[in-house]
């Protein structure tokens, strides 16, 4: 380790420990400690540990490390009830309190969302949900077959952790894995998922042979519930006397339940994926719902239309955020009611200040009403945010609040 005035201060290489205080918890679930005034992440860490780690990955803006030794532990730390925690891959905050969780994904998406468009009003943000299961709440699991062992990754590694049961899958997928391991596809199969369907039935697909699954649910449906009655209840408080569009609208999570509430408007939900929109649609005929499908994609289909600024729209996009081009549209010109919602804060964040920046260019400002966190992910570092917004005269509000 060497003095460097060129980047102001102590250079690090792959290897070298020392010893951080974790400050707070960052992005990606890792906890954010600093050497020498250089920052550096730390997985499966809590804020305050006081820790010795190992560097894995050096670079000029931060440095990633592995713990070495809990030098002393925080408070806020409790034991992991999986024996594979820290080794596989798929949670990230088992060590903490459930408690503690919620409120940590909270701070992190008010924090995001602040970076990127400035000071916002603390009444803007709504208390967050906490899923109403801390374990046993997932109903899509993938699991890795090699040599004969089925399990999950590791972190950031295509090696596979053997497993008996995953604590956090229902107990439905736990038994279904068992069984998986008594039969052939054990000997023919490199990525199986297992799901449970709407009707609580346990489906199993090689992913390998089959391809991705057309179908997209999300992986908690006890707290999904929750989800889809917050954002209706945003669209029918607003009373809406024009079209709802549901943009990204999937299979329909939020479409169906809308049409039911709002039987006399035009809803209209906007997908891509061939398949979710023959699913949609099945589902809009059961139950024999005032809506339709467009198969497009959303910036695609936006080119094609004229918005009413009394239309409400929802944004339900991918991890990865809304395209670009969608953005640029809908920040053009007034919107009374978009709700957004988001399994990703970095992304939502990019997204909302690019609506924020076309709507000035345009004379006019985003309005933020309500942010509100949703933990459909207990023991990772996911976390699901709805916004509420609309965009208006630029004199009549200020851009974030």
């Amino acid at each position: 380790m060497a003095y460097s005035p060129a980047i102001g201060g102590y250079m690090y290489k792959v290897g070298d420990q020392f010893q951080i205080t974790i400050e707070k918890m960052a992005n990606r679930g890792k906890g954010l400690g600093r050497i020498n005034d250089q920052v550096v992440f730390v997985p499966y860490s809590a804020p305050q540990d006081v820790l010795m780690v190992k560097a894995t990955k050096v670079s000029k803006n931060f440095i990633d490390a592995e713990i070495v030794e809990i030098v002393k532990g925080s408070e806020l730390r409790v034991k992991p009830a999986c024996v594979y925690f820290s080794e596989c891959g798929g949670c990230h905050f088992q060590h903490l309190a459930y408690s503690t969780q919620v409120t940590i994904k909270d701070q992190l998406v008010k924090e995001t969302l602040s970076r990127a468009l400035g000071p916002i009003d603390e009444k803007v943000f709504l208390s967050p949900i906490a899923s109403p299961l801390e374990w046993n709440y997932r109903n899509r699991i993938q699991v890795h077959i090699e040599n004969n062992q089925v399990g999950f990754n590791k972190r950031n590694s295509n090696t596979i952790v053997p497993i008996e049961n995953c604590k956090i899958a229902e107990p439905a997928l736990n038994k279904a894995l068992t069984e998986l391991k008594n039969t052939d596809a054990v000997k023919n199969a490199e990525k199986i998922e297992l799901l449970i369907d709407k009707n609580l039935q346990v489906h199993q697909r090689d992913l390998n042979s089959q391809g991705q699954p057309v179908m997209f649910s999300q992986v908690n449906r006890f707290a999904n519930q929750l989800l889809v009655d917050s954002v209706v209840e945003k669209v029918v408080r607003f009373q809406p006397k024009a079209k709802v569009y549901d943009f990204y609208s999937g299979d329909g999570n939020f479409l169906a339940a809308i049409s039911k509430k709002l039987p006399k408007n035009e809803i209209v939900g906007i997908e891509l994926n061939p398949g979710l929109v023959r699913l949609g649609r099945k589902e809009i005929a059961e139950q024999k719902l005032n809506a339709n499908y467009v198969q497009s994609s959303v910036e695609n289909y936006l080119e094609t239309v004229s918005l009413n600024a009394t239309d409400t729209v929802l944004l339900d996009p991918p991890r990865t955020g809304c395209d670009p081009k969608a953005m640029f549209v809908l920040g053009s010109s007034a919107r009374k009611k978009v709700v957004y919602i988001s399994c990703e804060p970095t992304t939502l964040a990019r997204d909302l200040r690019l609506l924020k920046e076309t709507a000035v260019k345009w004379g006019l400002s985003l309005r933020l009403e309500t942010v509100q966190t949703l933990d459909m992910f207990p023991q990772t570092e996911h976390v699901e945010t709805v916004v509420e917004f609309s965009i208006d005269k630029i004199d009549t509000h200020t851009t974030t609040h």
